[in-house]
C-alpha cells in the first residue's frame, strides 16, 4: 500500500509539471551583466571575434517547431528564436525524470552565437527505501541551491573554463520557476498527509569563458532547480517516504567575447524561447503518462521495502565533504583554462609520432597544419579548423565557411600528427 500511494503521488506531481509544459510567463527586462574581455590580441593569443559588419544584433524574431520522436514525431511545441537563426531540437524525457521537456539548439547564420537548452538532470534520495524510482540519476543526494548545481554542472563540461562571476536572473524566469513549485504545493490537499511534499524552486546564472580555436567565447549558464521533499517521519508510512527528488534544467547563451550582453538582452527582454505546447501533443503525452503510471503501480506491488541507515550516513558524509571538493574542483578548472590560454598554440617537441599523438589525446587537443606550413594546437572537440594566419576558428557545422563573415581571408587547416608529420 505504501508503494502504491507513493507512486500515485508521483504521478500527480509529474502530471502537474507536464501541464505546465514549457510555456513561459510574461516577458520582463533583466539588467545586463558586466563587460566582456580585452578584445583581439596579437601573437596568436585568444581574442574577440571581429565581424565584417558592426551592425547590432537584430531584434526581429521568428518561430520554429520541434517534434516528439517518442510520439510519432508529432509537433510538440513552438519556440520563438531570433529571425534568421536555425533550430534543431526535440521533446524528450531525460533519465531519472518523469516529464518531457524541450531540448534544443538555436544558432545564428554565422554559427558564432547560440542559445540552447540541455536535457533535464534528475536526482533523488530515499534513505529508507531500497533502489531508486528511475535510472540515470545524477550523482547528487539531497536538496541543493541553483548556484551549487551550476558548480556541479561545470564538472560535466569538457575542457577548462574560467568562471567570471554570477549574472542576474530575469524576474520572469524566477516567477515561472516559483509558479511550478506553488502548483505542486497546492496539490497537497488532494493526497494523504503522509504523501504530502514540500516543493521548492531556485534559480541562478553565471558567466564563464571558454576557448574556441583562438577566440574567447563567453557563455551565460542559467538553471532552475525544483525539489519535492518529504520530511515527516512520524508514522511508518511517512518514514518510508522520507527523502525527496529534484530536477534541474540548464540553458546556455553563447557568443564571442564582447557580444554576450547584447544576446542576453535580446533573449531576456523577449523571454525567449517562450515555448508553447501544442494541444495534440499535450493530450497524447497525458495519455501516455497515465498508462505508464498504471503500469508502474502494478509493478511495485511485488517489490520489497527495507530500512537502510547506511545510505543516509553516506549522504551525510558526502555533504560534509562537498565544500572541500568544490574548492579543489574550482582550482582545477581555473588551471585548465590558464593552460588552454597559454599552451594551446605551443609546438609539441615530441620524440615520436605516437608519443606526440598521445599528448594531444590526453590534453583534449589536436595538431593542424596551417597554409604557411606551421602547426597549431587546437581543441579536438571540433571537426573543422579555419585560420587567417593569425587567428583560428573551429566548428562542427558541415559546410560552414567563415569567409565573408569574419574579417580577412580564411583557409581550412589540415589535421596532422602531434609532431607535425602528415596523417
Amino acid at each position: 500500500m505504501v508503494r502504491k500511494l507513493r507512486r500515485e503521488a508521483l504521478v500527480l506531481c509529474t502530471v502537474a509539471i507536464l501541464l505546465a509544459g514549457c510555456k513561459s510567463s510574461q516577458s520582463a527586462t533583466a539588467p545586463s551583466a558586466g563587460s566582456g574581455g580585452p578584445g583581439t590580441q596579437s601573437g596568436g593569443k585568444p581574442g574577440a571575434a571581429t565581424y565584417v559588419s558592426a551592425s547590432p544584433l537584430s531584434s526581429q524574431l521568428t518561430t520554429a517547431k520541434i517534434t516528439d520522436p517518442s510520439l510519432n514525431n508529432i509537433v510538440s511545441a513552438t519556440l520563438t528564436i531570433p529571425a534568421g537563426w536555425k533550430l534543431q531540437g526535440i521533446t524528450m524525457i531525460s533519465p531519472c525524470t518523469f516529464s518531457p521537456w524541450p531540448v534544443f539548439r538555436a544558432y545564428s547564420p554565422d554559427g558564432l552565437m547560440q542559445m540552447r537548452t540541455e536535457p533535464v538532470f534528475g536526482w533523488q534520495w530515499h534513505p529508507n527505501m531500497r533502489g531508486t524510482l528511475n535510472s540515470g540519476c545524477a550523482n547528487l543526494s539531497g536538496q541543493i541551491s541553483a548556484a551549487a548545481f551550476l558548480q556541479y554542472y561545470l564538472g560535466t563540461m569538457q575542457g577548462g573554463v574560467h568562471v567570471v562571476g554570477p549574472m542576474p536572473v530575469p524576474p520572469a524566469f524566477s516567477q515561472w520557476a516559483q509558479g511550478l513549485a506553488a502548483q505542486k504545493n497546492q496539490g497537497n490537499s488532494r493526497v494523504a498527509p503522509a504523501m504530502q511534499t514540500q516543493n521548492t524552486a531556485d534559480t541562478a546564472a553565471i558567466r564563464i569563458q571558454q576557448i574556441n580555436g583562438s577566440f574567447v567565447v563567453e557563455e551565460r549558464l542559467r538553471t532552475v532547480v525544483e525539489c519535492s521533499m518529504s520530511n515527516d517521519r512520524s508514522t511508518p508510512m511517512s518514514n518510508a517516504l522520507y527523502g525527496g527528488t529534484c530536477w534541474a534544467r540548464v540553458d546556455v547563451l553563447s557568443a564571442p567575447e564582447g557580444r554576450l550582453d547584447a544576446l542576453v538582452q535580446l533573449v531576456d527582454n523577449n523571454n525567449l524561447p517562450h515555448g508553447v505546447n501544442s494541444q495534440q501533443w499535450t493530450q497524447a503525452a497525458l495519455q501516455r503518462q497515465q498508462r505508464q503510471g498504471a503500469q508502474a503501480i502494478a509493478a511495485l506491488t511485488a517489490q520489497e521495502q527495507q530500512e537502510s541507515k547506511m545510505i543516509y550516513q553516506q549522504f551525510e558524509q558526502i555533504m560534509q565533504r562537498s565544500a572541500a571538493e568544490h574548492q579543489a574542483f574550482m582550482q582545477q578548472q581555473e588551471s585548465q583554462f590558464e593552460s588552454a590560454m597559454n599552451n594551446a598554440y605551443a609546438s609539441m617537441d615530441a620524440r615520436s609520432t605516437a608519443a606526440a599523438d598521445w599528448v594531444d589525446y590526453s590534453l583534449n587537443q589536436e595538431t593542424v597544419m596551417n597554409p604557411d606550413g606551421s602547426t597549431t594546437k587546437v581543441s579536438s572537440d571540433y571537426s573543422q579548423t579555419w585560420t587567417d594566419g593569425t587567428h583560428w576558428y573551429q566548428s562542427n557545422e558541415t559546410g560552414l565557411n567563415p569567409n565573408g563573415v569574419l574579417q580577412g581571408t580564411w583557409t581550412q587547416s589540415t589535421r596532422v600528427h602531434g609532431n607535425g608529420t602528415p596523417e
